[in-house]
């Protein structure tokens, strides 16, 4: 991934040619920044740390249930019958399922959480391009790069636009 930005980074300038690469202008903006500072993300953080730990406390207790089970029928396997065992055995099977299931639901990666998550910071990220496009239009920036990654290997804080982004922000996107 970061390779591949990098790599789109050289593409864009081979395709503006040289002469025009010498004109671009190129701003950096740290975006983990910006979200760090934005009350919104520390809202949405909290709601979806309470969330998580709603559904880490439910699995928990029904980790406990299917232990519990377990370990009775354990202690009780030598005096049940084979039927007994076998059908006992089926339903720890059935329920070590619906706890793996719960799991997945809610942490997969298609989990509910991570739903949650992104369709709580999709408005986040649209204010925070929208501040980034009117701060490079009124700068008249070419190409604005996120400085909190990997991949921008050097930038003269001349370039950073951090600040300015955030302002607009904070006025609103004014």
């Amino acid at each position: 991934m970061k390779n591949l930005k990098l790599l789109l980074i050289v593409l864009l300038f081979g395709t503006f040619g040289f002469a025009n690469a010498q004109s671009m202008k190129v701003g950096v903006a740290n975006l983990q920044m910006v979200v760090e500072q934005l009350p919104d993300a520390k809202k949405i953080d909290t709601e979806i740390k309470e969330m998580a730990t709603k559904y880490q406390d439910s699995l928990l207790k029904m980790q406990g249930d299917l232990e519990s089970k377990f370990q009775t029928y354990q202690k009780q396997k030598g005096m049940m019958t084979q039927e007994q065992q076998l059908a006992t055995e089926q339903e720890l099977q059935a329920l070590n399922q619906t706890v793996l299931q719960f799991q997945q639901a809610k942490f997969g990666q298609q989990g509910e959480l991570q739903m949650k998550r992104l369709e709580l910071l999709q408005p986040l990220r649209n204010k925070i391009k929208d501040a980034i496009d009117k701060v490079s239009a009124a700068e008249k920036l070419s190409l604005v790069l996120d400085s909190s990654t990997e991949s921008v290997l050097f930038a003269d804080d001349a370039l950073d636009i951090t600040f300015k982004v955030l302002d607009m922000l904070k006025r609103g996107g004014k």
